[in-house]
C-alpha cells in the first residue's frame, strides 16, 4: 500500500518527492556536463553532483523497497550457570498495517520455523497504525517451538508514541483487543506476570511486563514469586527497563523497540535519536550488564514512521543460551 493510506501518506509523498528531486537533478546535471564539454572544472563539478542525485536515488529506492523486505538472521550466544542449552528466536516490532501485513509475516514464521527454536520470543509492537488490522498477525500462531510463544505488548499496541522531537502523546489504547488476539493464536501474552518452564535439568522463568510509555508496568509483581534457582527472561518492549533496580532479577532482558535506528551508516551507527533513555550506543545486538547479566536487542521486523531501512535489515535474533560461568 503506497500512497493509499492516511496515516503514512505524508512519509510516503516525501519520499516520492525526494525520489523525484534527486533523479530529476541526476539527468539534469548529466545533461548539462554533456553539453558543456568544454567548460572543465564546472563540468567536474556538475557532473560531481549528477552522479551524486543518481546515487541518492538508488538509495531512497533501496531504502524504501528492498531492504524492508530482506529477512536476516542474527545469531549470538548467552552463557549463564544457571541456563541450559536452548534456542531461542526472538522477533519484535512487527508493525503490521499499511508497510507490512500477513504475506511478510509468513515469510517470517517459515525462516523461524527453519530455525528449530526451542522458545520463541516477541517482545512488542504487533502493530503500527490505528487502523491496522490485529487479524494480520495470524501467521504468528504458525510459529513451532518446543516450550512455547511467549509475548508482551509495545508502546504502539497501547497508543503510545513519540514525535520526531521527541514529544510523547497518546492514542487509541488497543492491548486488550491484541492481547485477545495473540492469545487466540495460542501465544502467551505476559502483562506484569511470568510463567515457568520445567526443563530436564533446570527451571526457567519468563517474565513480561507493561510498556514502560503506559506507565503500567510491574516489574515487582512479574518477578515476584520466581525461584531463586530459575534461569529468569524479562521481557520487555523498551530495554530502558535495565535502568530499574529492579531488573537486576533477571539473568536475560529481551528487547526491541529502538529498530537499530532503522536507518543507519557504517561506522556511525543510527541516524536518528534512539526512542530510549539508554542513549545511542544501546542500539542492537547484545550487551553485557554487571551481575552476570545481558541485555538482547533485536532491531525488529517493521518499520514505523517513514518506510525506510537502511543497513538495518529486518532481523530475526537467535539466541544460542549456554550453560558455563
Amino acid at each position: 500500500m503506497f500512497l493509499l493510506n492516511s496515516d503514512i501518506f505524508v512519509w510516503d509523498l516525501l519520499i516520492i518527492l525526494i525520489m523525484a528531486f534527486t533523479l530529476c537533478g541526476g539527468i539534469a546535471c548529466t545533461i548539462w556536463a554533456k553539453r558543456h564539454s568544454d567548460r572543465g572544472l564546472q563540468k567536474l563539478l556538475i557532473g560531481s553532483l549528477g552522479v551524486l542525485g543518481f546515487l541518492g536515488f538508488l538509495s531512497m529506492t533501496y531504502a524504501a523497497f528492498i531492504e524492508p523486505q530482506i529477512i536476516v538472521v542474527t545469531r549470538v550466544q548467552v552463557t549463564h550457570p544457571k541456563a541450559e542449552p536452548m534456542k531461542i528466536a526472538v522477533i519484535s516490532d512487527a508493525h503490521v498495517g499499511p508497510y507490512k501485513g500477513e504475506a511478510f509475516l509468513r515469510r517470517v514464521v517459515t525462516r523461524i520455523n527453519s530455525l528449530l527454536p526451542d522458545l520463541v520470543l516477541l517482545p512488542g509492537d504487533f502493530v503500527f497504525t490505528r487502523s491496522a488490522d490485529p487479524r494480520e498477525l495470524l501467521p504468528l500462531g504458525d510459529i513451532n517451538s518446543s516450550l512455547g510463544t511467549f509475548a508482551v505488548l509495545g508502546n504502539h499496541d497501547v497508543g503510545q508514541y513519540q514525535s520526531l522531537t521527541g514529544k510523547r502523546y497518546s492514542g487509541t489504547n488497543r492491548g486488550e483487543n491484541i492481547t485477545q488476539t495473540l492469545e487466540e493464536f495460542g501465544i502467551t501474552v505476559l502483562r506484569n506476570e511470568h510463567t515457568i518452564l520445567s526443563l530436564p535439568n533446570t527451571t526457567v522463568a519468563i517474565a513480561g511486563i507493561d510498556d514502560l510509555w503506559t506507565g503500567h508496568h510491574d516489574l515487582s509483581q512479574s518477578l515476584s514469586g520466581i525461584p531463586s534457582d530459575a534461569f529468569t527472561i524479562l521481557l520487555s518492549h523498551n530495554p530502558s527497563v535495565i535502568d530499574t533496580e529492579e531488573s537486576t532479577a533477571a539473568h536475560l532482558i529481551v528487547s526491541g523497540h529502538t529498530h537499530g535506528g532503522q536507518m543507519r551508516l557504517p561506522g556511525l551507527g543510527p541516524i536518528p535519536n534512539l526512542p530510549t533513555s539508554l542513549g545511542q550506543q544501546f542500539d542492537q545486538g547484545l550487551f553485557p550488564l554487571e551481575n552476570d547479566r545481558t541485555l538482547a536487542i533485536t532491531r525488529g521486523i517493521g518499520e514505523s514512521t517513514a518506510r525506510t531501512r537502511l543497513f538495518a535489515w529486518p532481523e530475526i535474533l537467535l539466541i544460542e543460551v549456554l550453560q558455563g560461568k
